[in-house]
């Protein structure tokens, strides 16, 4: 780090420090004037003033923690819902008022004098907790859009790394060039179309925040289309797949199912008779739903690193925070996943 930059990363901190020195000092002075009072002989009651003081911050302290408490049960369990579920919040605000003023005047033995008085006070209360809570989260959600971005980034690299990788796209032409000498043209072309709409989403739509269902299931549709060209007759009858005929304008991030479907491909692709591979999308009450079932080989493949499927499921805890399902189960002889998560709605 160069002493310039040095110099501008530290001045913030000074610049905190010069000014927490003034303040201390100028309400060290206005404290000596306050307290000038309850010193000398004849004055008022000290203790009480301490009472009242100390009664403040007790308020205070409390408010903060349930701003926390706030946080944690209610904000960021309404709040981050489907559309339409920050309205439960806004109920439990309305609740919390009301506990607070019944709080306030049964510590006033209900009387009739300070109702207005607790009204208000409960309702500054109320208001205080809601503005504390917004601050408390907005770290977290600064922290979760830097991390949402680097997945994103991470996820455009590992399609490019593991599915449009060179060993992959030579397999590809190899069997677009194996489809020429066997095949018509026509078939060729498909092929080809398929290459081609696989590299157009990778490198265009993959930049996005969201796509649209029927874009990623086009992408996946291609990216299968590819791979079963390259299995053998009897492996290609024993694949089945189950995609939406129209999918609905919903939204969600781009990459999310792939690195599930690669991994179908790459570890439950075998030559044995008892061979499967089963994918399965479908929408159902706002969620997407990704069932596959594959067929293990007798002789395991060398097991790789899992790199794709571990920050898959890290990009799946910080988009959804435990609203969808992922699980696994696998034998001897098979593999199943279940994935669920919530669809966006088209902004």
């Amino acid at each position: 780090m160069s002493e310039r930059s040095e110099y501008w990363t530290k001045t913030p901190r000074y610049f905190f420090v010069a000014l927490g020195l003034v303040l201390i000092g100028y309400w060290v002075y206005w404290w000596q004037l306050g307290l000038a009072p309850y010193t000398g002989e004849g004055s008022a009651d000290l203790a009480g003033f301490l009472r009242w003081l100390l009664g403040y911050v007790f308020l205070l302290v409390v408010i903060f923690g349930v701003a926390l408490l706030n946080h944690r049960l209610f904000f960021r369990k309404f709040v981050s819902q489907r559309p339409g579920s920050h309205w439960y919040y806004y109920s439990w605000l309305l609740a919390l008022w009301w506990m607070l003023f019944e709080l306030f005047q049964s510590l006033n033995a209900y009387a009739t004098e300070v109702i207005i008085e607790n009204w208000f006070v409960s309702l500054l209360c109320t208001v205080l907790i809601a503005v504390l809570t917004l601050a408390i989260d907005q770290p977290e959600i600064r922290q979760k859009r830097a991390e949402l971005e680097q997945d994103k980034a991470e996820a455009e690299l590992r399609n490019l790394r593991a599915q449009l990788h060179p060993h992959f796209l030579f397999n590809t032409l190899n069997t677009v060039y194996s489809e020429a000498l066997q095949q018509d043209q026509e078939h060729l072309a498909t092929l080809i179309g398929e290459l081609s709409g696989l590299l157009r989403y990778s490198f265009k739509h993959a930049k996005q925040v969201t796509v649209t269902l029927h874009e990623e299931v086009d992408f996946l549709q291609r990216y299968i289309n590819l791979q079963v060209a390259r299995l053998t007759e009897r492996q290609q009858e024993g694949v089945e797949l189950t995609f939406p005929n129209e999918p609905s304008p919903a939204m969600l991030p781009p990459l999310l199912i792939i690195p599930f479907v690669e991994n179908a491909f790459v570890h439950g692709i075998h030559d044995g008779p008892d061979f499967f591979l089963k994918i399965e999308l479908k929408e159902e009450d706002d969620y997407l739903l990704l069932h596959i079932a594959n067929s293990k080989p007798t002789t395991q493949h060398p097991k790789g690193s899992g790199t794709g499927i571990s920050n898959t499921r890290q990009r799946l805890d910080r988009l959804y925070q435990g609203r969808y399902v992922l699980e696994e189960e696998q034998t001897a002889k098979s593999y199943r996943l279940h994935l669920k998560f919530p669809l966006s709605p088209v902004t």
